[in-house]
């Protein structure tokens, strides 16, 4: 669907062996990445129907899709086509929506269909996945190391050495996964045990499957394991997650002694996808005419579970990106983190608001909601306001603000942002208007996440007016005052 030309912006690279061969190795298009999202996976700049959009470059998946998130950015219809995909989070829906026009770096393609994801376990901060479909129609490098995509057309050569930066980069043969797709699979050895395994940019993190980690002797009941937070991505439930150590890790000629892997109970057909951590420290480059990878290792650590804040984290930070600031202050106060700092994640969360981060200043909102600063939590909560869950769920909180604050424009403000649709969180709407009650709006919560932000609802909203609390919080939720009374962020708060 999107197989069309990349612009002519030929560079000529130096090869090994051109002389003899008169291979020449075309750089024809490079595109700038970026990191964004809670999770800081890699996006770049696009365009769709001539609105800037942000997009996730994903070797993972097969074709291009469309997020939820980008439908609605983007006004675009959706309609069903009764067909699913498999991912990390079990099956989604499929929908599809017709495309004026979408522009990716030099490609631009228009009138066309593109498929639309129709359930994550999160919210994606990216309007569109570019899969390997597109981004594997010619050889393509990731350099990290320069933030950057190049695609490259190769002429005449053959069996040629085409890592131009490293004479001893490792070669690694793969195959395709089925004649269906472009999703190059090779293979590893974790433990002396051979897994396929596929380098999935889309993964912020280095991931197995929790039967590849039995198949290579990895004990998840075992003192080298850790049970951590559901993993999210594709379908409709986060599954079950690990942080796992191995004693060797080997792809190509080269091996890693002690790796830390993140495991999940998800049914891929591959057992490891090297995530976004493993392309951080590598050069690689997917020579799709040759049926080979090129690998060079740049140092650093390979492997990344998160434990604690990396340099390029802070960098990141530093630079202005307004989510590494938010990511930073969630793992300053997770159950990965190494050594918990709740003060350090509050001024995280802080440098990330004053940015203009929306779900930062929802976290904020809140929190000085629940200590009792109403106009404070105003001020925020305007700023999470917006398109998508964050400014839904901000007017919900901004309505609770208001009316502690006294302020006689809360409802007719409430009512005027959320005036549309029958969907989520309209059934809240319902309740805070007086027209369903607490317990016909705990049955309409149709997930655990909205039944726990629901009951959390009603409980600042019945103390609020003075009446006594009519819910108990349901099995499993935190409330807002645990999560919100200390220093910490309460990152995960906001269904």
């Amino acid at each position: 669907m999107l197989s069309v030309l990349l612009a002519p912006l030929f560079f000529l690279l130096p090869l090994h062996a051109a002389a003899q061969t008169s291979c020449q190795f075309l750089q024809v298009a490079q595109v700038p990445l970026h990191y964004a999202g809670s999770g800081l996976g890699l996006t770049m700049t696009g365009e769709i129907n001539g609105k800037r959009a942000t997009m996730l470059p994903d070797t993972g998946a097969g074709v291009t899709y469309l997020t939820r998130t980008g439908i609605e950015r983007h006004g675009l219809t959706q309609r069903s086509t009764g067909r699913y995909v498999q991912g990390v989070a079990g099956k989604s829906r499929l929908y599809d929506a017709k495309v004026a026009e979408f522009v990716v770096g030099p490609v631009r393609a228009r009138d066309l269909y593109l498929e639309v994801v129709g359930e994550t376990s999160f919210t994606p901060p990216f309007d569109a996945i570019v899969g390997a479909a597109f981004l594997l129609q010619s050889d393509l490098e990731f350099s990290l190391a320069t933030k950057e995509l190049r695609f490259f057309r190769p002429q005449r050569c053959g069996a040629t050495w085409l890592a131009y930066w490293d004479r001893n980069a490792s070669v690694i043969p793969f195959r395709h996964h089925d004649e269906l797709t472009a999703n190059p699979q090779f293979f590893v050895y974790i433990n002396g045990t051979r897994l396929s395994a596929m380098i999935d940019s889309g993964a912020s993190i280095t991931t197995i499957t929790s039967r590849a980690a039995h198949r290579a002797g990895i004990d998840l009941d075992g003192p080298r394991a850790q049970r951590v937070a559901n993993a999210h991505g594709v379908g409709r439930q986060p599954v079950g997650a690990w942080i796992a150590r191995a004693d060797t890790f080997k792809i190509g000629d080269a091996t890693v002694h002690d790796p830390e892997f993140d495991v999940i109970d998800s049914q891929l057909s591959v057992d490891v996808l090297l995530g976004v951590d493993f392309l951080r420290a590598h050069r690689v480059l997917f020579a799709m005419s040759q049926g080979k990878l090129y690998v060079s290792y740049l140092g650093g650590q390979p492997f990344d579970s998160r434990r604690e804040v990396r340099p390029w984290m802070r960098q990141e930070a530093e630079a202005g990106n307004a989510d590494a600031w938010y990511t930073m202050a969630g793992m300053a106060v997770s159950e990965r983190s190494k050594n918990k700092d709740p003060a350090a994640a509050a001024g995280y969360m802080e440098r990330a608001a004053a940015l203009g981060h929306r779900e930062a200043n929802l976290s904020l909102g809140v929190r000085m909601l629940v200590q009792g600063k109403p106009e404070q939590a105003a001020t925020h909560l305007r700023a999470s306001l917006g398109e998508g869950h964050t400014g839904r769920n901000g007017a919900l909180w901004l309505y609770l603000a208001q009316l502690r604050a006294g302020d006689p424009q809360a409802r007719a403000e409430l009512e005027q942002r959320l005036k549309e649709g029958k969907d989520w969180p309209r059934p809240v709407v319902d309740y805070f208007t007086g027209k369903i009650d607490a317990a016909k709006l705990l049955a309409a919560s149709d997930t655990s996440a909205r039944a726990c932000l629901a009951a959390n609802l009603v409980q600042l909203h019945e103390e609020t007016l003075g009446k006594p609390a009519s819910l108990a919080l349901p099995k499993d939720c935190k409330s807002m005052r645990e999560q919100y009374q200390g220093a910490g962020t309460g990152t995960d708060a906001a269904p």
